[in-house]
C-alpha cells in the first residue's frame, strides 16, 4: 500500500513546492490597447457577429501583446468557480462508470448475463446506481482492500 501512496504524496509535495508561480504582468494588456487585437479585429467582416464579442473583449479582457488573443487570467475566485466545475464533473462521471461497474459485476454472478446486458435488470441498476452515489468512498475501501487492483500476474500480455 504505501508502495502506491508515497510517489503520489511525492509528486504533489513536489509540485507545490518547486513549481514556480505564473506571472502575467507585463505581457497581458487589455485588448482595446493591444495593436495585434486591433489589426485582428480589422480584418475581420462587419457584421454584428463579429463586432459585438469585439467590443466586449476590448473592454473586459485582457489580449496578448504579441499575439492578440484574449486571455483568462485565473485569480482566487476563477479558481474557485474552475475547481466547482472539475469537481461537479468528475463525481459524475465517476458515478456513471462506477454504477455501470456495479450492474456489470451483479449481473456477471447470474447465468443469464448476456440477457441483463440486454435487458436491464431494473432492481440490480437501481442498487448500482446507489452504490454509484457514493462511489468515492468505495473506491477508497476497494484500493485499500486491493480488490480495485489486479496482480501483474493477472494481466495478460500480448505476445509481440
Amino acid at each position: 500500500m504505501m508502495k502506491k501512496l508515497l510517489p503520489f504524496i511525492l509528486a504533489i509535495v513536489l509540485w507545490f513546492t518547486i513549481a514556480p508561480s505564473a506571472n502575467a504582468d507585463g505581457i497581458l494588456v487589455k485588448c482595446k490597447n493591444s495593436p495585434a487585437y486591433q489589426e485582428r479585429v480589422a480584418s475581420y467582416p462587419n457584421n454584428y457577429y463579429f463586432n459585438e464579442p469585439d467590443r466586449a473583449y476590448g473592454e473586459y479582457l485582457t489580449c496578448g501583446e504579441e499575439d492578440g488573443l484574449p486571455h483568462l487570467v485565473i485569480n482566487f475566485q476563477n479558481g474557485i468557480d474552475i475547481a466547482i466545475a472539475f469537481g461537479l464533473f468528475f463525481y459524475i462521471a465517476g458515478f456513471i462508470g462506477w454504477s455501470g461497474r456495479a450492474y456489470l459485476q451483479a449481473i456477471s454472478q447470474q447465468k443469464s448475463q448476456e440477457e441483463s446486458e440486454i435487458f436491464i435488470n431494473l432492481p440490480m441498476a437501481i442498487q448500482a446506481l446507489t452504490k454509484g452515489l457514493l462511489w468515492p468512498l468505495l473506491s477508497v475501501k476497494e484500493l485499500l482492500s486491493g480488490e480495485l487492483t489486479a496482480d501483474k500476474s493477472e494481466i495478460s500480455v500480448s505476445p509481440r
